[in-house]
């Protein structure tokens, strides 16, 4: 039996949550929930409160919600399950990197207008306890069209989506600046897309090998080949469209690719783990192109956990060369992609802002010169 504070509650978050849901669907914004589980430790509140403090922060101080037994329920309004799947990651990432803990479970799920507040929850609880049972994955999520983890036909389950809705965004970089727009599915037949894009745009796809298209009813960015471009029709033809649970999409600060190589190297209490190839750089990351046979040691030695550090050399405006050393923790691997999440100081975070300034200016004028040359 519900005691008079448990009971108080449970009326309390259905009728934020209910206030939620019809705010979604009158003025037609996306709004996603998360769950995850914790358990208190009512000894140390301070701590709790420290935990609870850094996840509100993160999430925009949007409402947290407790729902017994140890979980919590996070309310993201104007939220895509793109963005909230993203914001969950860095959640547990920084808990991870501040706390040295990590969230039990988690599941996300997005609000579709045909909902109600049994059938939201249930979607969510279905993807919780999938969480909670799961040796492998952590983060399970999905919308009322999509599950990423059943075994359905993908040709099928995307036909289905986009014949519900057909537009989408697309997302490419030319040299490392992001080109997004707006675009129309024309055609989905047999796992071939028909993209209909601006036509201004449509030169910075001819020497392309790929794209990234992002879709509001699907939580993972879908990659696709680009096997033809119709300048005329302003078509792009896509096909072995593949679902990815990281993208560069998803990387929210300003990133930029070296012009010359610069090599980096990856230490584990000051002794060197692998030396590889600077791909691209932010202010709060870096990709590293490595070799497998390192990545395989990486993985087998468990150092993906683990704090590392990272150094490198960037060339300032005048051609010197500034080291840049910084610690680091492992985001993603991606075949020979490492994702480092790095923690430069104030001072190496000057540098990096400075190059990332440097490399943008160039950019510009080479795109400036392509533009010149397409138009």
């Amino acid at each position: 039996m519900q005691s008079r504070y448990e009971t108080i509650n449970s009326y309390l978050n259905k009728g934020i949550l209910e206030a939620s849901m019809e705010f979604s669907k009158t003025h037609e914004t996306p709004l996603c929930i998360a769950k995850f589980g914790f358990e208190v430790d009512l000894e140390d509140g301070f701590f709790f409160k420290n935990l609870i403090a850094l996840i509100h922060e993160q999430i925009g101080f949007n409402p947290i919600l407790h729902f017994g037994n140890d979980t919590f329920l996070l309310v993201l309004r104007d939220t895509k399950i793109h963005s909230a799947k993203t914001m969950i990651q860095k959640i547990d990432h920084a808990i991870k990197q501040k706390f040295k803990i990590e969230l039990k479970s988690i599941g996300i799920t997005l609000f579709d207008a045909s909902d109600t507040y049994k059938s939201f929850l249930d979607r969510l609880d279905k993807y919780y306890v999938m969480s909670k049972l799961s040796s492998r994955k952590k983060i399970f999520y999905g919308t009322l069209d999509f599950d990423f983890y059943e075994t359905n036909n993908r040709n099928d389950l995307l036909a289905t989506i986009l014949k519900k809705q057909n537009q989408a965004t697309l997302h490419n970089l030319f040299n490392g600046i992001p080109i997004k727009e707006s675009v129309v599915i024309a055609k989905f037949d047999e796992g071939i897309a028909q993209v209909r894009v601006n036509a201004a745009k449509i030169h910075f796809y001819i020497k392309e090998d790929f794209t990234f298209i992002q879709h509001e009813r699907i939580p993972n960015i879908i990659k696709g080949r680009i096997i033809k471009v119709d300048p005329i029709k302003s078509l792009l033809v896509l096909s072995h469209l593949e679902f990815l649970d990281a993208s560069p999409v998803e990387r929210g600060d300003i990133r930029v690719q070296p012009e010359k190589r610069i090599n980096g190297t990856v230490l584990f209490n000051k002794a060197k783990l692998l030396d590889a190839t600077v791909a691209n750089i932010s202010e709060s990351s870096i990709a590293l192109q490595a070799k497998i046979a390192d990545v395989e040691k990486l993985l087998r030695t468990n150092m993906v956990e683990k704090e590392l550090e990272v150094e490198f050399q960037i060339p300032t405006d005048k051609s010197f060369l500034t080291k840049i050393s910084c610690k680091a923790t492992v985001f993603s691997i991606v075949n020979e992609m490492i994702i480092l999440s790095i923690q430069p100081t104030v001072f190496m975070k000057s540098k990096l802002r400075q190059y990332i300034a440097l490399r943008q200016n160039g950019l510009l004028v080479d795109l400036k010169q392509y533009l010149k040359g397409v138009i």
